[in-house]
């Protein structure tokens, strides 16, 4: 009588990294990761492909910080970061809004993951792959009415809206990005983009 259901969430990574590769001018980015499992360590292993598909010379920083939800050590991690040179930064898990406290501050870039992120930095959040969990749900309500009590898996991806791409109006991104950046989703959605995890 279960169902199951996960993220992709390496899709929405490997776009979110294509544009941060475009947009970074430093050519340092940061990660700021909570504990390294699940769909967590899918978004930063799809983000750090997105990067080095996009521009193998960007260098990405990942400083997995034990914790889902330590703002303190997330804010640090940020800051250690844009100490290295970044000025873009990406993370996720609730702990982010420190981190994300920490970019605004230094004016760098954020993406963000699960939920759209920009109304915590109008003018730094690029764009957010957002979880819709409701598309999984309701075809589970589906299959209950239809007397399927459990047993089927679901994944949630760019392909069945499960996981959207948002772009923050706030952020003025410029034309080209933007249309690589629809290229990608279109490419991981019929396929001709492949993404390759370690």
């Amino acid at each position: 009588n279960i169902f199951a259901y996960e993220a992709a969430s390496q899709e929405g990574g490997y776009v979110n990294g294509v544009l941060a590769a475009t947009l970074s001018t430093s050519k340092v980015i940061g990660v700021v990761g909570p504990i390294e499992t699940g769909d967590a360590k899918l978004y930063v292993d799809g983000f750090k492909a997105g990067v080095a598909a996009t521009d193998p010379t960007v260098q990405v920083n990942v400083n997995y910080i034990g914790s889902f939800s330590d703002v303190a050590l997330a804010s640090e991690a940020a800051t250690t970061h844009i100490s290295a040179g970044a000025d873009v930064l990406t993370g996720t898990a609730q702990m982010v809004v420190g981190a994300i406290g920490k970019a605004e501050e230094a004016n760098a870039l954020w993406f963000g993951t699960q939920s759209n992120q920009s109304s915590l930095a109008p003018g730094i959040v690029v764009a957010s792959q957002v979880y819709h969990w409701e598309v999984m749900l309701k075809e589970m309500i589906d299959l209950i009415k239809a007397g399927t009590l459990g047993g089927r898996s679901f994944t949630a991806n760019l392909a069945n809206g499960g996981e959207v791409i948002e772009f923050n109006p706030g952020y003025a991104l410029n034309a080209d990005a933007k249309a690589l950046a629809d290229q990608t989703i279109q490419g991981i959605i019929d396929g001709s983009i492949t993404i390759t995890l370690p």
